[in-house]
């Protein structure tokens, strides 16, 4: 396993020791610096300070059962105990983009809702980029984390 992998691995396992709980400002170098240019470490840190707490209570308030504790593997899956946090997560719920989303909609239309307009954004915002645009193919979406189906 790479170093890398490594330290994501740890800092992931101490994030969900913790329960992810409180936020804590990012480092100078990570506020400063883009997500795309961000070294593995310091999205290591990032998830662990920023992504994880604020995300984890966006969760939570959805739906407080469910999502009670949200550490990497909630986003990660089985996968993040190894150390591979690679995104899209294929075991994550596939999507299908057709009719807008029309299947997800059916099927669960407050998750699907919730995952449109507030998750979506919100991740956007803290990753500094703007949520996705169908006309452009730029910014955050579903397909950051989530895989088409096909």
């Amino acid at each position: 396993m790479r170093t890398t992998e490594n330290l994501l691995a740890v800092l992931c396992l101490l994030v969900a020791a913790c329960g992810g709980a409180g936020t804590t400002p990012t480092s100078p170098e990570t506020a400063k610096t883009a997500w795309k240019d961000m070294t593995g470490s310091q999205k290591a840190v990032f998830m662990e300070k920023q992504v994880v707490p604020k995300m984890g209570g966006v969760f939570s308030q959805f739906d407080p059962k469910q999502f009670e504790k949200v550490t990497c593997k909630t986003c990660h899956g089985a996968r993040a105990k190894s150390g591979d946090f690679k995104m899209p997560n294929p075991d994550l719920p596939k999507l299908s983009t057709a009719g807008g989303f029309k299947k997800h909609l059916d099927a669960k239309p407050e998750m699907t809702k919730f995952m449109m307009e507030k998750v979506v954004p919100d991740m956007a915002g803290i990753l500094g980029m703007p949520p996705y645009n169908p006309e452009t193919h730029q910014g955050f979406g579903c397909f950051g984390c989530h895989t088409e189906e096909k």
